[in-house]
């Protein structure tokens, strides 16, 4: 563990100071205290609450970043459960029969078949201990969860039905965290600037024509080969009343591909993308 990562590390105390200490439970924790906890541990976003002090949180999002890839503070036995699963069905595949399942290439490597994958806009080597990004830069260990989810379950052919969250079954408690920390963030923060909207998407997605359904922007999103979220942007008309709108859209047999959370967790990776913290 970095020395100076644990030296600098971001106490759920500090967090809570910068919160508004009400307690109104719009982020879905009881308490201002409980968010900064979640947050902490990585099992809560930051964006989850609408009222912090922006200035004072600035300083403390790199380092709370930066401790949270290092696995400092991270709620270590449930992703240690999680990865010991994971790492006992990934042994069971045979890459060679997945690879043409899930749209990735199958490379010969030294402890016998590994993977190239495309992963967004990127591609990641996937072997049967660990996932590297070739493209550069470091995978959190949630985004190891989520590739390895979607090697294991297989790809499917999509329906090129397209859906919201709350058309999928059991996913009413999920429906509040996309709108929470990824419909509601991107409309605040482009609301308005649809031009800056659709240049931080052409980069990481592509802009798809929707017009006839009412939209005034929609692009896409390939997660991996056989898995694609649909991002729909209605801006905002001032003299008329109307707030910024987006929401997410997916295939109708994506839970075949991926479980709730990791879905959730790629929409959260798309948000960040969009927002520019990633």
């Amino acid at each position: 563990m970095d020395r100076d990562v644990l030296k600098t590390r971001v106490a759920p105390l500090e967090l809570y100071k910068c919160t508004p200490r009400t307690n109104c439970g719009e982020c879905g924790s009881k308490t201002c205290l409980a968010f900064a906890t979640l947050v902490v541990t990585g099992q809560e976003k930051i964006t989850a609450c609408p009222y912090l002090d922006e200035e004072q949180v600035k300083p403390l999002r790199d380092r709370l970043e930066e401790q949270l890839a290092a696995g400092v503070g991270v709620s270590r036995e449930g992703f240690e459960k999680t990865m010991e699963f994971l790492s006992g069905e990934i042994k069971k595949c045979d890459f060679r029969v997945q690879a043409e399942t899930i749209g990735a290439e199958v490379k010969e490597g030294q402890g016998g078949f590994d993977l190239i994958l495309p992963y967004f806009n990127e591609v990641v080597l996937v072997t049967k201990s660990d996932i590297e990004n070739l493209s550069g830069g470091a995978l959190s260990a949630w985004e190891k969860i989520l590739i390895f989810n979607y090697v294991i379950a297989g790809g499917t052919e999509p329906s090129t039905v397209w859906v919201g969250m709350e058309s999928l079954p059991n996913s009413v408690s999920k429906i509040k965290s996309l709108k929470a920390h990824c419909e509601e963030p991107l409309a605040r923060l482009y609301g308005g600037r649809i031009d800056a909207f659709s240049k931080a998407v052409l980069p990481r997605g592509r802009e798809i024509c929707l017009k006839d359904q009412g939209v005034d922007f929609a692009a896409e999103f390939a997660v991996f080969p056989k898995l694609a979220i649909r991002l729909l942007f209605w801006d905002e008309v001032r003299d008329e009343g109307y707030a910024c709108r987006v929401k997410f859209l997916f295939d109708s047999r994506v839970l075949q591909v991926l479980d709730l959370e990791s879905l959730l967790f790629a929409c959260e990776q798309i948000t960040d993308r969009l927002s520019g913290k990633v």
